[in-house]
């Protein structure tokens, strides 16, 4: 944090981020301080922050979440509570917090403890990963407001918010004001936000947007996994069936000689109903995006921010032997 706050301090207008390396490897971008203010003017506006509330930072101080939550506080003057990263964040927080930043794995620990300090929160946004069908359960029974984030390293934070609970609940992502919106030939997001992105930021994100002007995510094409010819989006496929398997799951791939890639499903513990799963699984998706096999994995390579490192856990499995062969 002390090294992001000299670069912030010093004459250079651009500052190193590094992407999170979810898709390949984490690559550096130079981004301008300028923007970062701007990116963070839009935040403090959307939550009404003024100065001297408070905001908890407990993400790490090296990526652009991190980041963003110190220029939030030194553009907005907040009171900023600095705590260490870990997967309990909450623990020794003891008064109130207007404003909090957490990736899904830290939200869900601390409702699974039943932290007290929720109690405290106000305002708070997750983001870094997909906010899952537990967590999302698990949100609706608290009091402050939570809010799942769309963004990238690129867009510096997040350039759209869902509002999970309460009655202001949406299942899509709406966007900030002066976000405009498109989609290329691949039905992928196009980003142009003035003052935060120079130029038009084209992503790997296979969307749909409405016409109220709110959108869903529906996989990344990078992810996409070409099974004989037919494309696959492995998100997709995880949405169909989500609430079938009890354990941390993913879609991923072996090879095939036939094929190319074999769709398999690999989960991270056993699911407690691993003999009827499945069948299950069949009446749910199409012929060809039935997994082939089910591997059990200790845990999935993951990102700082709890993101599955998808080819990475493609490669894991390609020397396992399955845990279930289905025909």
């Amino acid at each position: 944090m002390l090294g992001f706050l000299k670069a912030w301090a010093n004459e250079d207008a651009l500052l190193t981020m590094y992407t999170s390396g979810s898709t390949g490897t984490p690559k550096e971008i130079r981004v301008s301080k300028a923007a970062m203010i701007n990116s963070a003017l839009k935040t403090l506006k959307f939550f009404n922050l003024k100065p001297g509330m408070s905001a908890l930072l407990c993400l790490p101080a090296n990526y652009v979440a991190g980041r963003m939550m110190l220029v939030r506080a030194l553009v907005g003057n907040l009171d900023l509570i600095a705590v260490k990263p870990s997967s309990h964040p909450l623990a020794d927080i003891d008064r109130v917090v207007d404003f909090a930043a957490f990736t899904p794995m830290q939200m869900l620990n601390e409702l699974k403890l039943g932290s007290p300090a929720l109690l405290h929160l106000r305002d708070v946004i997750i983001g870094g990963a997909k906010v899952d069908s537990e967590l999302d359960r698990l949100l609706q029974k608290v009091e402050f407001k939570a809010y799942e984030t769309y963004g990238m390293t690129e867009t510096l934070s997040h350039i759209a918010l869902r509002r999970i609970n309460g009655k202001e609940r949406t299942d899509g992502f709406v966007p900030l004001p002066d976000v405009r919106l498109s989609l290329d030939d691949r039905s992928c997001l196009c980003i142009d936000a003035k003052g935060i992105c120079d130029q038009l930021l084209v992503t790997n994100d296979i969307a749909e947007i409405r016409e109220d002007g709110s959108f869903l995510i529906k996989g990344r094409a990078d992810n996409i996994i070409n099974s004989g010819g037919i494309k696959h989006s492995p998100e997709a496929i995880e949405n169909k069936i989500v609430h079938l398997v009890d354990v941390p799951f993913a879609i991923s791939h072996i090879p095939h000689s036939t094929l190319d890639r074999q769709i398999v499903l690999v989960c991270q513990g056993k699911p407690s109903d691993m003999a009827t799963l499945p069948e299950r699984i069949k009446k749910l998706v199409k012929r060809y995006e039935m997994p082939a096999a089910i591997y059990i994995v200790d845990s999935f390579p993951l990102t700082e921010s709890g993101k599955i490192k998808r080819t990475q856990l493609a490669s894991l499995i390609e020397g396992l032997k399955p845990k279930v062969t289905i025909k």
